[in-house]
């Protein structure tokens, strides 16, 4: 299973999720690969069916002469029958890279920064914890599949970039603008606080035929002995048309 973890964080406060690290290991790996980090969550297009075509006979016959003197006239070719040839599969919608998020209930207007894999197989998290970032292994706005989003919920001075976060509920909109400027709006349809021994890194990176996003965070109660917390929050929410 994977987790999200953060870097410090401000101990003894239940607050939502401060984004972070993804824990990897084979598994986490493997939903990456088969999921989200393929080019770029494209599902397979259906078979083309096969190639099939009608004939008819390359000429007709030559009515019988009417006399012996009588030559019999040039047969005249058929009609070619038309060939049918397959479709060739249409890929799904790539999209492109998000830029922008903005939860106006929450008066957050952010632009994002890329976030990778780190060496331990982990999803990385910013480091500036006034920053938020996508996973660019994921899908993106527009296309198909989870586009993936963490940020901190404090630090050790104080409140991060996603404090706020666990306050959003289903019905609450937000908005991905991408890299050419053009907006798309997502509706929360479900929010659940998950033990990072227990996260459900199928849910969050699993491919998907719809245009979806994920927001992360930390919350619980923060552990001393590891210096995080406890769960993570995690924001499931869909493409309004």
């Amino acid at each position: 299973m994977g987790h999200v973890s953060a870097g410090p964080h401000r101990p003894g406060r239940r607050v939502g999720p401060a984004a972070a690290s993804l824990l990897a290991g084979s598994l986490l790996a493997a939903s990456l690969l088969s999921g989200c980090s393929s080019a770029p969550l494209d599902a397979a297009a259906p078979a083309p069916p096969s190639a099939s075509s009608s004939s008819v006979p390359s000429s007709v016959p030559s009515p019988a002469p009417s006399s012996p003197a009588a030559t019999a006239p040039t047969p005249s070719p058929a009609a070619a029958a038309p060939s049918t040839e397959a479709s060739p599969p249409v890929a799904p919608p790539r999209g492109e890279a998000p830029a922008r998020l903005t939860i106006p209930s929450l008066d957050l207007d952010e632009d994002l920064i890329d976030l990778g894999i780190s060496a331990d197989g982990s999803l990385e998290v910013p480091a500036d914890f006034s920053r938020v970032g996508w996973f660019t292994g994921g899908g993106r706005p527009g296309g198909i599949g989870p586009t993936v989003i963490a940020g901190h919920v404090d630090s050790a001075v104080g409140p991060a970039v996603f404090f706020d976060l666990p306050t959003l509920a289903p019905g609450d909109r937000f908005t991905l603008t991408d890299a050419t400027g053009a907006p798309f709006t997502y509706e929360v349809y479900r929010t659940e606080d998950f033990p990072k021994n227990a996260f459900p890194t199928a849910d969050v990176f699993g491919a998907l035929l719809t245009d979806e996003v994920r927001l992360i965070t930390c919350t619980g109660l923060f552990d001393d002995s590891i210096g995080h917390y406890d769960d993570n929050r995690v924001v499931f929410a869909a493409r309004v048309p």
